[in-house]
């Protein structure tokens, strides 16, 4: 038909793959990073995440650690205001019962002065008819008599006979008061 410039043009082989390298090296165009240098890369990049992770985490239990420590300083500062609460309660009670103690102890006294009063005078208006009580000779004998038998035996059934005799120098000293 006509003129060949109006045809289509084939396309010549060699420029077709000019054109695809053209059109690869396009596409790959850039820097280029050796494989090594890559993996280094990779590497440090994932170093970089593993250490932030081992920071954050390290930040964490220091965070825990310092709140459990707080916590328990706070719990220890409690107890000890309780122990010196309780010191102060125990130093109380046992003031009072030393007070109690001694003011018994007092009072035992006195009573002790005042029965070995009312004994004595009870002895003087006797007027040393009888044994005085707690000493003299009443029922000496007798008194012996039951201390070696109880003294020989285990067995104080054994020894009531000399019970009875006892009983009797007794209560015979007794009435004739």
């Amino acid at each position: 038909m006509g003129n060949r410039a109006s045809s289509q043009k084939q396309p010549e082989a060699g420029t077709a793959d000019a054109r695809n390298d053209d059109q690869s090296a396009t596409e790959e165009s850039g820097v280029y990073l050796s494989k090594d240098f890559q993996e280094k890369v990779l590497k440090d990049f994932q170093s970089k995440v593993l250490k932030e992770e081992w920071e954050s985490r390290q930040r964490n239990i220091m965070i825990a650690s310092n709140e459990r420590i707080a916590r328990d300083e706070q719990r220890k500062a409690e107890l000890d205001q309780k122990l010196e609460v309780w010191k102060d309660h125990n130093t109380n009670v046992h003031a009072q019962l030393d007070s109690k103690v001694d003011s018994l102890k007092a009072r035992f006294t006195d009573l002790e002065v005042e029965l070995r009063y009312d004994v004595s005078r009870l002895e003087s208006t006797s007027l040393g008819l009888g044994p005085k009580f707690g000493r003299g000779e009443a029922c000496v004998s007798a008194r012996a008599d039951l201390a070696a038998c109880l003294k020989e035996t285990d067995d104080f059934m054994k020894c009531d006979r000399f019970i009875d005799i006892l009983e009797h120098c007794t209560k015979k000293t007794v009435m004739s008061q």
